[in-house]
């Protein structure tokens, strides 16, 4: 009987041991959850505190392309569609508006091309210019000649197809007609040309007044610098590097010696050369929507209407209109 009694107590001594140790767990547990529920707590407000910091920092800028990328962009589509046209000695520049295949044609100024005009009746008889091709770096890719099949004297405009029979691929972009209205004054641009004979040069300006008017004909006026040879040269916008222009003459003061002001430069706005190749049926230069299928229609259809079966002309008669 003492020894059940004696196992008795022992094990009612270790059942409360056992809950008392429980108990003790329990504790521990509870104790551990409120901790780890505290720590989370910190974790949380020290996370907030960290993004409040992060957005209150200054953000780094957009890193600007590099510099010689941008460069390099505007030697492809500013100089690259850039050429020089070489007339018996009258050098000018000249930009090479649409390229494929038998078809690649070149703006460039009236008087730039003007001893065409006494070379020759038609294009039969009369000379073609020198056309000098570029690549990005200015180096000379290609020399090909160049039938005149439209000019303007008052407009002080001429267009060039160029005896070649593949594509050229540094064709100039083409600014549209709700960019060219979009234009003002300050406008920053590119001039490139060929003055004194050199090869295609930019120089930089903006665009100083939307009205000049020389000899009934509406003009632009830019400040970047240019100077004999620039002539026929192309008008760039200096951001997208679109074509906005074509370079025809310096203003001049009239003293005892007639100086030219390379400051005062007067240029074609684009929208004017458009609305000439309209006139022509050259709307394919610059129109995706009137392809070279249609011109081509539209000559033959002239040609047979035409006595002798040549296209009966339409181009307005020359008139002197030097730089």
């Amino acid at each position: 009987m003492k020894t059940a009694a004696a196992f008795s107590g022992i094990a009612a001594v270790l059942c409360a041991i056992a809950l008392l140790s429980l108990d003790e767990t329990r504790r521990s547990m509870t104790d551990l959850r409120e901790r780890f529920a505290r720590s989370e707590g910190v974790l949380d407000r020290t996370r907030t505190e960290l993004q409040q910091l992060a957005d209150r920092r200054p953000r780094a800028p957009i890193a600007p392309p590099p510099v010689e990328d941008a460069f390099s962009k505007m030697q492809h589509e500013i100089l690259g569609p850039s050429v020089q046209v070489n007339v018996q000695g009258s050098v000018g520049g000249g930009t090479l508006l649409f390229s494929r295949e038998t078809h690649s044609y070149v703006v460039t100024a009236h008087h730039v091309i003007q001893k065409l005009l006494a070379g020759g009746v038609d294009d039969e008889t009369r000379f073609p210019a020198e056309v000098t091709l570029y690549d990005d770096q200015g180096s000379v890719t290609d020399t090909v000649e160049g039938d005149l099949v439209a000019w303007d004297a008052r407009k002080d405009l001429a267009l060039l197809r160029l005896r070649a029979v593949h594509e050229f691929r540094n064709v100039a972009r083409l600014a549209s007609r709700e960019t060219m209205r979009s234009i003002r004054v300050f406008t920053p641009i590119v001039a490139v040309g060929c003055p004194l004979g050199h090869d295609p040069l930019p120089t930089l300006g903006e665009i100083a007044t939307l009205n000049k008017e020389v000899q009934g004909e509406k003009f632009w006026m830019m400040n970047a610098p240019t100077i004999f040879g620039n002539s026929g040269g192309g008008v760039f916008h200096r951001e997208t590097r679109e074509l906005v222009g074509v370079s025809v003459m310096v203003c001049t003061y009239d003293g005892a010696v007639s100086t030219p002001v390379p400051h005062l430069g007067i240029m074609v706005p684009l929208d004017s050369v458009y609305d000439w190749l309209d006139s022509l049926n050259y709307h394919f230069i610059y129109d995706p929507e009137f392809p070279l299928e249609a011109f081509e229609a539209v000559r033959s259809a002239n040609a047979k209407a035409a006595p002798g079966g040549r296209p009966a002309p339409s181009l307005p008669s020359p008139t002197s209109s030097e730089r």
